[in-house]
């Protein structure tokens, strides 16, 4: 596997592995009270396991 490509799909873990331990959000409601509730998009959401199964797939072989 090219180099370019090994260090690709490390960072693709590294960046996977930050966001669930960060929680990372791409949206933000009001939740009343100068509070707010972040919450993952359908969107985000769906990206995120495509590229889990992606990296599932290059596991696999």
């Amino acid at each position: 596997m090219p180099d370019g490509l090994q260090r690709l799909i490390q960072s693709t873990r590294q960046l996977l592995d930050y966001m669930d331990k960060e929680f990372v959000f791409d949206k933000m409601g009001d939740a009343g009270c100068g509070g707010v509730d972040p919450y993952r998009s359908e969107r985000f959401d769906a990206l995120i396991r495509d590229v889990r199964e992606a990296l599932k797939a290059v596991d696999a072989g």
